[in-house]
């Protein structure tokens, strides 16, 4: 696995990235601390330290291209940071690991007490509810558009992906600015840099628990449920126009189903793992060798080497920069714009363009759930 942050700045920088550049070290600091001690990693852990971010994302994205097909065999997932200050967990990437990191923050311990910071994100959540009763109280993981270093990795090579960092406490109006600095960064958003050790806790957990872990931590079930309420939103917009009104998605509703069915088949055979002793587990290590390279590589189904329409460099058919929000997603980008453009054909060539992938999906997580299941018999 990949983790990264960049550490060129507009200015000073303080915040955009050393924040998240400093907890990276920190992290790298503990993770060698443990290998004095004997431990090593079941796998490989790349720490980066990315350049020309603020130019256009250069260094993460050349390097990702330039190790592309390694990266598509070898890589389980891409973790990135970039900013951190006070405040409360925030997580967005591939819905596969959305079950993992709302275990994870069920079980890093909130500051200063008491319960942990997904009991700090539901307080926070109930509070915001009492203005905006469309809050969730559920921990949920957010979609990747771009604007930062996993762009490469999620949106070209279709690896799993998320974003992890702490905020949202302050509106500091200092973003790529001259006042980006240490000064401010210490007395206004982190004075006891509580959030910073906070941010590299958080994402040394993140980096030990998907290294060691005999299966890896996809649950598909929640990925379908939210890639459900994409189909739902689309079918929504395309109905306020007389051209796109009649858009059948009925064809990524049923693939969306037949995912169900996958993700149930993985979680009852997954659930025969609680049964082992570590040293059952340890002995089918080849066994869930292959399961794991069938997880890793479901992600990058939805990825179409044909690209977007206009813009063929990105691949993700979920998940997407807009062509004309910036670093805003458009989620199933294809389908969405095209609505957005009254573009009715294309629209419906997109639609079954993600039909397709959502059918690969299905087939690679059946797959990898009759892997597992004869693993742990």
């Amino acid at each position: 696995m990949v983790f990264g942050n960049h550490h060129d700045a507009w200015v000073n920088g303080a915040d955009d990235p050393l924040s998240g550049q400093v907890a990276l070290g920190e992290s790298a600091r503990a993770l060698a601390a443990l290998l004095k001690t004997g431990w090593k990693p079941a796998r490989t852990i790349v720490l980066a330290a990315w350049d020309g971010e603020e130019w256009g994302l250069l260094g993460s994205t050349e390097w990702a291209e330039a190790h592309a097909d390694e990266l598509r065999a070898k890589a389980v997932a891409y973790y990135n940071s970039d900013t951190n200050e006070k405040g409360w967990l925030g997580v967005a990437g591939s819905h596969a690991l959305e079950r993992f990191f709302a275990e994870l923050a069920r079980d890093v311990p909130q500051p200063g007490g008491p319960g942990s910071v997904l009991d700090a994100w539901r307080d926070h959540q109930r509070r915001e509810r009492q203005r905006d009763t469309t809050t969730d109280t559920v921990f949920t993981i957010g979609a990747l558009g771009s604007g930062s270093d996993y762009t490469a990795f999620l949106d070209h090579l279709g690896l799993p992906t998320a974003n992890l960092a702490y905020g949202g406490a302050g509106q500091s109006g200092i973003y790529h600015s001259i006042y980006d600095t240490w000064t401010f960064y210490e007395r206004f958003l982190d004075s006891a840099y509580t959030y910073e050790t906070l941010q590299a806790q958080t994402m040394t957990t993140v980096l030990l628990r998907t290294a060691d872990a005999p299966v890896l931590p996809f649950e598909f079930g929640g990925a379908a449920r939210t890639w459900r309420r994409y189909v739902d939103e689309i079918g929504k917009l395309a109905t306020k126009n007389d051209t796109t009104k009649g858009l059948d998605l009925g064809a990524v509703r049923a693939a969306l189903s037949r995912v169900d069915t996958a993700a149930a088949a993985y979680e009852a055979a997954l659930g025969k793992l609680d049964g082992l002793t570590p040293a059952q587990i340890t002995a089918r290590r080849a066994a869930l060798s292959a399961v794991n390279l069938q997880l890793a590589r479901t992600e990058q189904v939805l990825a179409d080497s044909a690209g977007l329409p206009r813009r063929p460099w990105f691949r993700h058919l979920l998940y997407a920069p807009g062509f004309y929000t910036g670093y805003g997603v458009k989620t199933m980008p294809g389908i969405r714009e095209a609505v957005e453009q009254r573009r009715s054909a294309e629209a419906q060539a997109e639609a079954a363009r993600v039909a397709a992938a959502l059918d690969r999906y299905a087939v690679a997580v059946t797959r990898a759930a009759g892997t597992l299941d004869a693993a742990l018999r």
